[in-house]
């Protein structure tokens, strides 16, 4: 199988940003499968990839990873517009990507809301398996934060939203509240998986170079924020807590924030002019001493602004880097993690905007050190129980396996067979029954052949055809060749294939599609290559891509590289394509390939040129 990956802010853990996308792209390359990622540059981000860009992109190979990376600079700090634009950018230059390249599954995560954009136009135009992942509920929590007030916007996001939601086979949701938000758009809950972020104990567990700020001495009390410093994060309020603390003449007590983001300058400033010199801000890290900083730390501050829309739909890195660590949490929102928190005894939760509860859970912890033990104990076991990111990358890859497996189906392609056989026989029910007739007093008994030949997955079925050959034998008995056998009538009946209308029933059962490769016979099966083979990765069908380019003229080799071509290629539209082609072909008398020794000599394995 191979993924094709979209997340616009992808990161190695050389970057200071999360990595959620790199490692659940390294597990499904431990199981096997192959991944491209296709990313931005993202601020604090770092790909791994340190060639020039050419021609606005960049690739290469990053620990198994195929990344394709986009020179479309983005950050934290940017404002609306250009942020937008970047999006926008972003998911343009995926289309063509999603369009262009051989992938089996794809899979977009979001932010932005703009991932999904080529995971739609694979979907529907290329009938590719897609999952969607989401991050963060859009149009809700912009609005419920009031970034985005435009009625128009909101509108066109609340259709992007839906159009992604719907055109995905499957999704993934990482906090409960993104689950209902994602049913409440009318999605069954059999087609969404919960699965939150995790936690990465070989970076984060037993750090051996652990560090603290300048400005904190070993004898102070340090809770750490490490993340965004941006509207939704809400830090004014560690500001708040710092003021009230050093009113109380707790200075003992040091704040750090580590990271960067819009709000940032406008922190430092504010934290400046009141003389908050309990308040350490940092640049950001890379995950190995981020995990060091953890190490020397006391507390992990879990903070957001108090938006209810962010009570139960998110689920920060944050949180999962610092119970990794074994940091005990404090939180200031209720919600999910709160409920944890205080389920587990891993950490102390706070009301929101509540500046003396947040000062007085610090104060407690800083008094009372001894208690710390026991939340670090906690965190590491809720960490290894509900968040081990190796059993959630397991869950994960087969979400993706089982969607891939599922959607060689392709419900849309199925339903279109079923009701256009359907439509057909009932159509053709005169001409069926009237050569029914014509080949009982021609040829007798049976009217129609058939056949055991394999299907999807090279299993077996009874394919149907029109009878066009008598039963004459030599004198030993044994059937004479086909050619001797193949009469007159039964050669039109051929070269306008109307022989093969009785497949129309194995259309009906499911057996076969109208567009696919042509069912040949059960004992090459042992004969194709491993690339050859995929020609049963879709059901055979009546008329297929080798049939409309080449027909007998084409060796075997070249026939099934055709077939393996249209497996990689399937959509819809194309099947829409090839049954006209096919219709002009008939009408010229041009024939169809019918696979039979008749027309084409028995294949022999690989390699095998006949049928020049």
């Amino acid at each position: 199988m191979h993924v094709l990956y979209f997340h616009q802010h992808f990161s190695t853990p050389k970057g200071s940003t999360g990595i959620r996308s790199y490692e659940m792209a390294r597990r499904l390359i431990k199981a096997g499968h192959d991944v491209t990622m296709v990313c931005g540059s993202y601020g604090g981000g770092n790909t791994g990839l340190e060639s020039p860009f050419a021609r606005g992109r960049r690739e290469g190979v990053v620990d198994g990873i195929n990344i394709i990376e986009f020179n479309l600079a983005y950050s934290n700090s940017d404002g609306f517009l250009k942020r937008s634009l970047m999006f926008l950018l972003f998911a343009l230059r995926s289309i063509w990507v999603a369009m262009t390249k051989q992938y089996d599954v794809v899979f977009a995560t979001t932010t932005p809301l703009t991932a999904g954009i080529p995971g739609i136009f694979a979907r529907w135009l290329r009938g590719k398996a897609f999952v969607f992942e989401v991050r963060d509920l859009w149009p809700e929590l912009p609005k419920a934060m009031g970034v985005i007030k435009n009625p128009v916007v909101l509108w066109l996001m609340s259709v992007l939203e839906w159009c992604s939601y719907h055109s995905a086979h499957r999704l993934i949701a990482l906090a409960p509240g993104m689950a209902e938000g994602i049913m409440s758009r009318g999605i069954p809950e059999d087609r969404i998986a919960m699965i939150p972020n995790g936690c990465d104990f070989d970076i984060f567990a037993d750090s051996d170079s652990p560090w603290r700020p300048e400005g904190v001495g070993s004898s102070d009390f340090l809770a750490i924020f490490t993340g965004t410093h941006g509207m939704a994060n809400g830090l004014g309020a560690v500001l708040d807590v710092a003021a009230e603390l050093k009113s109380r003449g707790r200075e003992d007590i040091k704040l750090a924030l580590v990271g960067d983001g819009k709000l940032k300058p406008e922190l430092m400033a504010r934290a400046k002019q009141d003389d908050l010199t309990n308040v350490i801000f940092h640049d950001p890290v890379d995950k190995k001493r981020l995990a060091g900083l953890m190490s020397g730390a006391d507390v992990g501050l879990q903070v957001l602004a108090n938006v209810p829309a962010f009570y139960f739909g998110t689920s920060p890195n944050k949180f999962f880097d610092y119970i990794s660590a074994g940091l005990p949490v404090l939180n200031n929102y209720p919600g999910w993690l709160a409920e944890l928190l205080n389920d587990s005894g891993a950490g102390v939760a706070v009301p929101p905007d509540d500046v003396g509860a947040f000062a007085d859970a610090l104060i407690d912890l800083a008094d009372h050190r001894d208690q710390l033990s026991a939340m670090s104990q906690a965190a590491s076991a809720l960490a290894h129980e509900r968040f081990d990111r190796n059993i959630l990358g397991e869950r994960f890859v087969q979400w993706l396996e089982e969607t891939f497996v599922t959607n060689r189906s392709q419900p849309v392609k199925r339903t279109f067979d079923f009701l256009a056989s359907a439509a057909g026989l009932l159509v053709l029910s005169p001409v069926l029954l009237v050569l029914a007739i014509m080949i009982r007093s021609k040829l007798g008994s049976p009217i129609l052949f058939t056949q055991e030949r394999p299907g999807l997955d090279g299993k077996p079925f009874k394919m149907m055809k029109f009878r066009t050959m008598t039963d004459e034998r030599d004198e030993e008995g044994d059937l004479l060749p086909d050619e001797a056998r193949l009469t007159r009538f039964g050669a039109f009946l051929r070269s306008t294939s109307l022989d093969e209308l009785p497949e129309l029933i194995n259309v009906l059962k499911g057996d076969m599609s109208l567009v696919g490769p042509r069912p040949l016979l059960m004992e090459y099966l042992p004969l194709y290559s491993e690339r050859q083979y995929r020609r049963h990765e879709v059901r055979p069908g009546i008329t297929g891509w080798a049939q409309i380019n080449g027909r007998n003229a084409l060796s075997w080799d070249e026939k099934f590289e055709l077939d393996v071509w249209y497996v990689e290629n399937r959509s819809l539209w194309l099947d829409i394509k090839i049954l006209f082609l096919t219709v002009l072909k008939v009408v010229k008398r041009d024939g169809i390939s019918h696979g039979e020794e008749a027309t084409m000599p028995k294949f022999t394995g690989s390699g095998d040129k006949a049928g020049k």
